[in-house]
């Protein structure tokens, strides 16, 4: 099996002798070498995979000092390392201001050689990631608490605290707008991988012919417009989390990548045939039926079963009603502190109207109807009326209807009714009907094929 790259370094010397040592050091200490006979041939030889230039300070062409100045230019995170003659120090001084990370005189002994080099590389690794943690906007750590006092939400939390301590994949299931995100958030800051990144991608979000890119990282040239090498969001997030939201809009062609990483934790930028190693704790979540996805052969079952390890499904907003006020407070003060001006008030008769609501759009669709109220009042406190609530976000009354006699029909076709009653009261839902139900999600599919409706709904 492949292992990591050898970190590359790259040795610039008109002298043959000092190359020719300097080469056997380094590859002695198993390192990566690239070697130049002057500065214009160093600059050729240049690529984001050297993490250290050690270039000599008196060179044909372009000199040391020339050669630090473009390559601090191009290549930021790449370290250099001078070496000079004895009788060089003014110019070795000059050098690191110039943005050398240190200089050796010549001759050297090897270890004194290869312990500069390794700090030197210490210092380049730690620049770089830097800079990859700064391509990536990571989900702020206020909003990743979740609210609520209603049982289900603390059941909810038993299972987030129970889960988090496993390093397994995990998947999130449930409407849109319940929060997965923070509940993802919440497996990680509780977790053992806490101090490490958390690094969230939206599948649905990325375009299609970027989303490998995105996610494996290309090397310069590898696709139009690849005019730098750059690491992907699986590999920023090594040793931390990776978060892969709405996973069901993964592409087909590109799932099987995806499986080789979660089984080997390996994987290759695109264009480069180097594997790379990388330890990371894979979340994903989805609002869509991967189990009836994969049926239709829209989603691969052997990534399925991989991805479904630990499972959560995520309550809905009408399922926590009673976490709404509490809800509704909480992100009212984050608007407040974001426009930083006095917080606004919900008046009673709001409150008890948000919770009547049904919220098809769950927690986001609450967020973004408390953020208009908020714009638009014209008090210090939001009324009903500043709520603009639609009457179809309203539960449907309760009518009492003569109930339907199933009188004469057998308890096959009463069971069938039910189910599908079920079914339709939930849009579809087999996960929340199978929860109305007191019944497995499998048995809902088992059941649906016993009457022979699974392939007619496919349809």
């Amino acid at each position: 099996m492949s292992t990591v790259p050898k970190t590359n370094i790259l040795i610039a010397d008109d002298d043959p002798v000092t190359r020719l040592l300097f080469k056997k050091y380094l590859e002695n200490a198993e390192f990566e070498v690239i070697t130049a006979v002057d500065g214009s041939d160093a600059l050729r030889q240049m690529t984001q995979d050297v993490t250290l230039a050690v270039l000599d300070l008196n060179m044909p062409k372009l000199s040391g000092v020339d050669c630090i100045r473009k390559i601090r230019k191009k290549f930021s995170s790449c370290e250099v390392l001078i070496v000079s003659g004895v009788g060089q120090i003014h110019d070795a001084v000059h050098a690191m201001k110039e943005g050398a990370c240190e200089f050796i005189t010549k001759p050297c002994d090897p270890d004194a050689f290869i312990a500069h080099v390794k700090s030197a590389i210490r210092t380049s690794k730690l620049a770089k990631r830097n800079q990859q943690l700064q391509q990536v906007v990571e989900q702020p750590a206020s909003t990743s608490r979740l609210v609520g006092n209603s049982a289900v939400t603390q059941e909810l939390l038993k299972k987030v605290s129970k889960l988090a301590k496993f390093d397994s994949t995990a998947l999130l299931t449930g409407e849109s707008g319940t929060g997965k995100t923070t509940i993802a958030r919440l497996i990680h800051d509780q977790g053992p991988r806490s101090g490490s990144p958390f690094i969230a991608v939206n599948c649905a979000s990325l375009p299609r012919d970027l989303i490998e890119a995105e996610l494996f990282g290309h090397v310069k040239g590898a696709f139009t417009g690849a005019t730098t090498g750059r690491p992907g969001r699986a590999e920023i997030a090594a040793g931390g989390t990776l978060f892969l939201d709405e996973i069901g809009d993964l592409p087909l062609e590109l799932q099987p990548k995806l499986l080789t990483f979660l089984q080997e934790k390996t994987l290759q930028r695109i264009g480069s045939n180097k594997t790379v190693s990388v330890d990371v704790r894979l979340i994903a979540a989805t609002h869509q039926d991967l189990f009836e996805m994969c049926n239709e052969r829209r989603f691969r079952s052997d990534l399925y079963y991989r991805l479904n390890v630990l499972q959560i499904e995520v309550p809905t907003l009408r399922e926590r009603r009673a976490d709404i006020p509490i809800l509704a407070e909480t992100i009212m003060d984050r608007i407040a502190r974001r426009r930083g001006g006095q917080k606004i008030r919900l008046s009673p008769d709001a409150a008890d109207a948000l919770q009547e609501c049904n919220w098809p759009g769950n927690i986001r669709e609450l967020e973004n109807v408390l953020e208009r109220a908020s714009a638009f009042c014209e008090s210090e406190q939001i009324g009903v009326k500043d709520l603009e609530l639609m009457a179809c976000h309203k539960p449907p009354e309760t009518r009492s209807p003569v109930p339907e006699s199933h009188h004469g029909r057998t308890l096959k076709e009463i069971e069938k009714i039910a189910l599908l009653d079920t079914l339709k009261a939930n849009d579809g839902n087999k996960a929340m009907a199978a929860r109305q139900l007191g019944i497995s999600e499998k048995s809902i599919y088992n059941k649906l094929r016993r009457f022979e409706l699974f392939h007619s709904k496919k349809k």
